[in-house]
């Protein structure tokens, strides 16, 4: 059984490292909406993993705490 090449399965994020961040905010949004305990603390590693992958994108810019996107924390500094 052939698998295509990861980079086929799991592209580069187009929107870099703010786009990783932006996604990490929505899973905490939704982490907030979530039904379970699972789903909560699923969503909130999802989170997490998408910080780190920003991180290691761009390490200069902080993780995503907040609800918003990240291009609107920059606006509202």
């Amino acid at each position: 059984m052939d698998s295509p090449p990861t980079t086929k399965m799991f592209p580069d994020n187009p929107d870099g490292a703010d786009g990783l961040r932006n996604q990490a905010a929505a899973c905490r949004r939704l982490a907030g909406q979530a039904r379970t305990r699972a789903g909560t603390t699923s969503m909130h590693a999802l989170a997490d993993h998408f910080d780190a992958q920003a991180q290691k994108l761009d390490p200069t810019e902080a993780t995503s705490p907040a609800d918003e996107p990240i291009a609107a924390q920059r606006v509202a500094k």
